[in-house]
């Protein structure tokens, strides 16, 4: 008996080409939180059953740009979603941004473009809202240069 569903790290996959059309498979891995090499493998099975389509990087010079990813025939939902006007409500951003970086800066801090792009939002936006987040205490800096946050120890329950 064959089953229908997918696998949760193709799934993962998909769902991160929904939202970020055009990425590279280093991106995907990052926003997806997975393997580099897991991400690459799926996303050749993936293109074998055309369910995703691959724009050749090119060159700079002598330099191999990598190639760029985006599911075939729809539009993202990132596209959706700002063609049909939904945007969010004060105090919004900043309870988006803290569950993100609550569930994924757990191993590494991350920056403001990396948030940004794992919750499609823009990098400005959130790295205002980060500092907010920091002054509040609901989030730390880790680092300086380059700018990095971590969950703060006493907001895991706030």
């Amino acid at each position: 008996m064959k089953t229908t569903s997918r696998p949760a790290a193709e799934q993962t996959v998909i769902s991160v080409l929904g939202d970020h059309p055009n990425t590279t498979a280093a991106e995907i891995a990052t926003t997806g939180g997975l393997g580099r090499s897991t991400v690459s493998k799926i996303l050749t099975k993936l293109e074998s059953a055309g369910n995703v389509k691959r724009r050749a990087g090119g060159r700079d010079g002598a330099r191999r740009l990598p190639d760029r990813w985006s599911l075939a025939g729809s539009r993202s939902r990132r596209n959706r979603q700002h063609a049909s006007g939904d945007r969010l409500g004060p105090g919004q951003l900043d309870s988006l941004v803290l569950d993100y970086i609550r569930k994924h800066a757990t191993d590494e801090p991350l920056g403001p473009t990396a948030v940004a792009k794992g919750l499609g939002r823009s990098s400005g936006a959130v790295g205002n809202c980060l500092k907010r987040l920091a002054a509040a205490g609901k989030v730390r800096q880790a680092g300086k240069h380059p700018l990095r946050y971590a969950a703060a120890s006493n907001s895991a329950r706030s």
